[in-house]
This record gives structure tokens, sequence and C-alpha cells, in this order.
């Protein structure tokens, strides 16, 4: 029997031939499992009189071979030397396998998950990370019933309801840390996701669960040759819309001058981000993470670090600036760090003794002081909102504050005024829409 060239037969076996003759003889193997692939990946050299440079059309880490791993240990520092040798000089460190006796990593199977927690809300988004798009909001079980054959991925925060099965990383159990844990994340996907190359406004503690995640650690002072734009302004994250999974140098020449640093996460591994470092993740097969944002200061204040046991801590056991819990109208994802207002309202008295209603209306229209107090005294065009949250802080109606009563204002008040400037990460009312994920 001839087999016809035109016939759709014909056309199907010719796809296999073409697929499997690719696949022998092209200069990066295509891995069976996501579990194989090579991390950092072989770079081919550069073919004699070629113009084509090394990485073209390739995924980021591709150009350039990597300068080294992150620097790692198999144990958590004190809070203070992790301060002083890490945190003070923003330089990431991997701890390993240092959280392999938190409940999630035994318990965390989907069975386990749907079971007990299926009825909790989470925010969803798709796996080619995408900043210009919004999460959805959907129940855990439903995300468990989709999350294996949609392109869908959860960044949300922990539920309070299942905090008491995730572990505080020894390294922020006293002193400064303690005080400014900010939000805690989970992060879950059937893996093939693929992060922009971005930064965060806050430090960060990136717990690996169960799968596998591939870290590009590359410093700040690089942001232009990797074309990094601020996220809104004054929120202190930014990201670059290169595609990660194939750089054109031609188009982006200054890729290939980048150096960088990489990182293996495997189960019970943590990494520290430092806030404004840039990084770029990539997971494989089902992964589970748990992150901790938390903030720093100029110094450490260690004054409770002497009585600290550092005994086996989870987050139900620390106080955590935004949370979760079923119920809630809004998964609060992402808001800013409160002290940072705190401090700005402080820097806004200068050499002043008051922060009046009209300074202050100013402030919240910019979020900048304006170096003339003139105009400052001017209040045309401030929103209303800037005056009632004024009132919330000003409780005697003197209409200014002093610094004593700036330092007081309670935490909660603070919030308020977050929740004003900043819109949610993701829809208040509990409704997906299937076809946009």
């Amino acid at each position: 029997m001839k087999l016809d060239i035109r016939s759709p037969d014909a056309l199907i076996v010719l796809t296999l031939l073409l697929t499997l003759l690719r696949d022998a003889f092209s200069d990066v193997p295509f891995p069976k499992d996501q579990r194989e692939i090579k991390f950092p990946p072989d770079i081919p050299k550069p073919r004699p009189g070629s113009s084509v440079p090394t990485g073209h059309l390739r995924p980021f880490g591709f150009q350039r071979r990597p300068e080294g791993r992150v620097h790692e240990y198999n144990h958590f520092l004190h809070p203070f030397e992790f301060y002083e040798t890490h945190v003070s000089k923003r330089k990431p460190v991997v701890f390993r396998q240092t959280i392999t006796d938190s409940p999630a990593m035994q318990k965390w199977s989907d069975e386990y998950l749907r079971e007990n927690y299926g009825d909790l809300d989470v925010l969803v988004e798709v796996k080619k990370e995408n900043r210009e798009l919004r999460p959805k909001r959907m129940k855990f079980a439903e995300f468990l019933k989709r999350y294996m054959t949609d392109s869908v991925y959860i960044v949300s925060l922990i539920p309070q309801e299942m905090a008491h099965e995730v572990k505080v990383p020894e390294s922020l159990l006293c002193g400064t840390f303690r005080r400014r844990l900010l939000e805690t994340n989970l992060w879950m996907s059937s893996g093939g996701t693929a992060s922009v190359i971005h930064y965060d406004a806050d430090h960060n503690i990136h717990c690996l669960l169960a799968g596998r995640k591939d870290f590009i650690m590359i410093d700040p002072k690089y942001s232009k040759e990797l074309e990094l734009t601020e996220e809104h302004h004054m929120t202190g994250s930014g990201y670059s819309k290169l595609d990660v999974d194939m750089i054109n140098l031609f188009e982006h020449r200054d890729v290939g001058k980048v150096p960088w640093r990489w990182s293996t996460l495997k189960p019970g591994d943590c990494i520290y981000i430092p806030a404004g470092h840039l990084h770029q993740v990539r997971s494989y097969s089902r992964s589970l993470s748990a992150t901790i944002l938390f903030a720093s200061e100029p110094t450490f204040d260690q004054s409770d670090c002497a009585d600290a046991t550092f005994e086996y801590t989870d987050l139900t056991q620390v106080r955590v600036m935004w949370t979760y819990k079923k119920g809630d109208k809004v998964i609060e994802i992402g808001y800013m760090d409160t002290e940072n207002i705190r401090n700005d309202m402080i820097s806004l008295l200068k050499e002043k003794d008051k922060l009046s209603a009209h300074w202050f209306g100013h402030y919240f229209k910019g979020m900048s002081a304006m170096e003339d107090e003139e105009v400052a005294t001017e209040d045309e065009d401030i929103p209303i909102e800037a005056y009632e949250i004024f009132a919330t802080f000003d409780t005697e109606n003197k209409g200014y504050l002093t610094r004593k009563q700036i330092e007081e204002i309670d935490v909660e008040k603070l919030k308020n005024f977050a929740r004003v400037l900043d819109q949610p990460s993701g829809p208040v009312v509990v409704e997906v829409e299937h076809d946009e994920l």
C-alpha cells in the first residue's frame, strides 16, 4: 500500500518525523520529565562564524554562565547574625533542610488540603506571570480540581485556619524582625510556572514545601540592562517586560552582559530574597511554598533576643500585619508596610513640632512632602478622604499632630489609611470567571 504524500495520514507521519529529528539534533535536550531539567543550563559554545548571540531566543539564563551559587547554610542563623551578615547588606542566602519539621511538609497533600481547607478562598493567577492581569478569587477546592489541567497557580495569603501548620524561621523569632512581620503567602502550582524578572518592596524568606524551584538572583545595579520599571509609584516593587521564555538579544543586547547567581530549592529548603533584589523563578512538577514578608530598620533592636528560646514556633504564635481568615471580604495581599506611613509622617515634621491637616492632605495627595510649606497650606484639590483619615488620627480635634501622637497612632488606623491608598489585589466578592483563567 502506497502512502499519498498529500493525504492527512502522510502529513501526520511527516510531522512526527520532523519532531523526532528536532529532538535528536537539538543543542539543548528536551527532558521527558520536568524534574530532569538541568539548571543552570549547559550553554553551547558559539558556532564559528555565527552572528547569532549566545542564548538568542532562549529562556533567561541561557545568555551567560552564572557567577556561582547563592551562599548556603544548613541551619537558620540567629536573627542578629542574619541581620548583620545578610539583611543589612541585602545579600541573598539559602537555608538547606530547615523546615522539615513543619507539619505542612508532611500533611499538605491535595486530598488533605481539599478535605480540611477546601472551603477557604485563595487568589489565583495564570502560570506565565503577567503583572497587568488581576488575580481571581476562588475556593481552594475548586483550584485543586483544576490546577493540574488548567494554566493557573495560587499566590495568596496563607489563611489563618492553615497557619498552625506552617513554621516560622528561627531567623525571624526575635528583635526587629519579629515585630515587623508583614504578611505570609501561599504559592501552589502544577509546575511549569515562570515569573517575570522583578524585585519586591519587602524582605522575603521563601520556603519550599513540595516540588522544585530554580532561582536566578541578580544585583539591583543591573536594573537598566534588564529594563526594569517601577510597578506603581512609590510601591517599592517593579518588573521587566522581557519575555523570560524567549530573550531576543538583537532587541535586548544588554541582557547577555548581566551576571547572576543561582540556587535550586528542594522540599525543606528556604531562600532569603532581600528587598529590592532582582530575581526570576521557575517551578517544576507539583510545587508548594510558604513565604514570609518582613521589614527591617537601619539598626537591629535585639533587646528581647536574650530571653528568646527559639523553640519551634508556628504562624499562629506571632503577630503578622496583614492576614486573611474565612469570611473576610478582601484577601489583603500586597498592601504597604504601615510603619513606612508612620515614618513618612514623622519625616514631614522636619524641624517643626506639629503636622497640620493641610500638610498631611498634600502628603495624602502626592505621597511626598512638598518643599514649599506655603504651597502646602493651600487645600485646593485635596481629596476629602485625606481630612477624614486625619480626623481618625487627631482624636483631640486640634487640627494637628505632634511627633508623640504620630508615634502612638494605632496600627489598625494606619491599615485603614493603607486601604484607602491602595486597591485590593483581587476581587472583593467570591466569584470566578472561568473563561479568564
